[in-house]
């Protein structure tokens, strides 16, 4: 394999890891604010402080990668990342969070038989 294969194959592996961390953030700030509550200025604030998180976490991982340079494979890698973050775990978070309530309703209705 050349050099410049393997650099790439490193840069997609790397910025895929990146997008899939910054899908799983992106849905710990959205649950956070939602949980909390938060409304008006505390819920921009803290999608404000998501976007910080975000970059500074492309930020690092880019610099890892490629030492900052941001490229076409960089780019594409992170979307890719986000795009199987939504495709294989975001569903089975929402899945077995409405299984969780299933389960609460089975288990009132045996107790009170």
């Amino acid at each position: 394999m050349s050099p410049l294969i393997r650099s790439q194959l490193v840069i997609f592996l790397v910025m895929t890891v990146c997008g899939i961390a910054a899908g799983l953030i992106s849905e710990l700030f959205k649950r956070y604010s939602t949980v909390s509550g938060f409304k008006g200025m505390r819920r921009t604030a803290t999608e404000l402080a998501l976007y910080a998180v975000v970059g500074v976490l492309i930020n690092e991982f880019l610099y890892y990668c490629d030492n900052g340079k941001i490229t076409a494979t960089g780019i594409g890698s992170f979307l890719v990342g986000l795009w199987l973050w939504k495709r294989l775990f975001y569903g089975i978070l929402t899945l077995t969070e409405a299984n969780d309530g299933e389960n609460v309703e089975e288990e009132g209705r045996s107790k009170s038989l």
